[in-house]
């Protein structure tokens, strides 16, 4: 009956390189909870699937952070209960220096808080859009990791999540595997 009061997101995500697993997914909600958790790991050329929940009279609001070798990468996404209050948020965060690994609040925090104009400063790359009738996809690329994203603008969203590794030269291939062959420790 309260159905039509209810938000949901579910994220997809398409893990396409051939080196590089997401694993230690972590959550964080302003407003819901995970009604259907991501899997530890999404090892290369494989996909998964979560869903987030919220009660009747919420929105659905949180971030959804993975962990690889070399990066995190953050999700912010905002389903709110009355769109005419608040927009719709698809946000994404690619970080080297693997930024998402503290407190997830302030992750939240900073990517709920992002404009809407690409943010990089070489180590962090960072999206962020409001979507209405008119949706795009969110982009962002760091070193050789590149991360897109779509949203729905339904009250039972779905947002789709690709990681590819970008095309490079015969050198830059030689500094990729060692780039993922490089310790934890000197990273």
């Amino acid at each position: 009956m309260w159905e039509f009061l209810e938000r949901s997101v579910e994220i997809q995500i398409s893990n396409t390189t051939r080196n590089v697993t997401l694993e230690n997914p972590r959550t964080y909600f302003y407003s819901g909870h995970s009604s259907f958790p991501p899997r530890p790991s999404v090892p290369p050329g494989s996909s998964d699937t979560c869903q987030f929940s919220s009660p009747p009279f919420c929105g659905c609001v949180g971030v959804l952070v993975y962990e690889a070798t070399a990066f995190t990468v953050a999700v912010f996404f905002s389903n709110p209960l009355d769109y005419n209050r608040f927009p719709m948020e698809l946000g994404l965060e690619l970080s080297l220096v693997k930024a998402h690994l503290g407190r997830l609040e302030d992750t939240y925090t900073r990517m709920s808080q992002m404009g809407t104009l690409p943010t990089s400063n070489g180590t962090t790359a960072g999206c962020h859009v409001t979507l209405d009738n008119c949706q795009e996809p969110v982009q962002v690329s760091v070193g050789h990791v590149k991360v897109t994203a779509t949203m729905s603008n339904t009250r039972r969203s779905i947002i789709r999540v690709v990681l590819e590794e970008e095309e490079c030269s015969g050198k830059e291939v030689r500094e990729r595997l060692l780039f993922y062959q490089t310790p934890k420790e000197l990273i």
